[in-house]
């Protein structure tokens, strides 16, 4: 069976992309919250 790299290489740079995609965002989120929490304590104290 002949292997098509164009093909699954194409397709791993997507994976790799859609990964990216989803992690980058959550770690902006997280990113915030912890900031926001650190706003609220400063806000009670």
């Amino acid at each position: 069976m002949y292997f098509d790299w164009i093909t699954w290489s194409i397709w791993l740079i997507g994976v790799i992309i859609m990964i990216i995609w989803i992690v980058v965002p959550i770690r902006e989120f997280k990113r915030l919250l912890q900031q926001k929490r650190a706003e609220l304590k400063n806000k009670t104290n």
